[in-house]
């Protein structure tokens, strides 16, 4: 709680009680020397640190969500294919800022589409903390090199459909 309320007071409370000052002063008609300046400059580095730090940024609970949305996903509906090099249904999971992101693999059927939906509806009550966006995509594109290696062409791939869960 203690070292909260300091961040909250370091990056939020104090740059905006200088910015109040020094629009208060420049109101009433005092130019701001050079080191005012530089101190209004820190207190909006600091409040946009603080706005950056704190919506764009994962953490380890989300990775372990999305794990487990994975995971409870692929026991209860059995996918169509495998992923192209493994040997695991074709369905990945993906930490966003804002959003948990759940590519699907080869589920064309509109109906077989909506199964998964209302699976990730529920898992979505029970598990998540963050939107699901589930990606419906026709098949996986890898590109294979000369020497043996490969990874994977996800700008190549083709979007079926988008489902954002709330």
């Amino acid at each position: 709680m203690i070292p909260t309320l300091l961040v909250i007071l370091v990056y939020l409370v104090g740059p905006i009680a200088i910015l109040v000052w020094a629009v208060k002063r420049y109101r009433h008609g005092v130019k701001p020397a050079f080191s005012e300046v530089l101190v209004v400059i820190f207190a909006v580095f600091l409040m946009a640190l603080f706005a950056s730090t704190s919506v764009w940024n994962t953490s380890d609970d989300d990775d372990q969500e999305v794990a487990q949305i994975v995971q409870e996903l692929t026991q209860r509906y059995d996918f169509p294919i495998n992923a192209r090099f493994a040997d695991r249904p074709a369905v990945e999971g993906f930490v966003k800022p804002r959003r948990l992101a759940v590519h699907v693999y080869g589920v064309i059927a509109s109906e077989e589409q909506a199964k998964v939906v209302r699976v990730l509806e529920k898992l979505r009550k029970q598990i998540a903390s963050k939107p699901i966006v589930v990606y419906f995509i026709r098949a996986e594109v890898w590109e294979e090199n000369a020497d043996g290696s490969r990874q994977p062409q996800r700008d190549q791939e083709e979007l079926l459909r988008q489902v954002r869960i709330e």
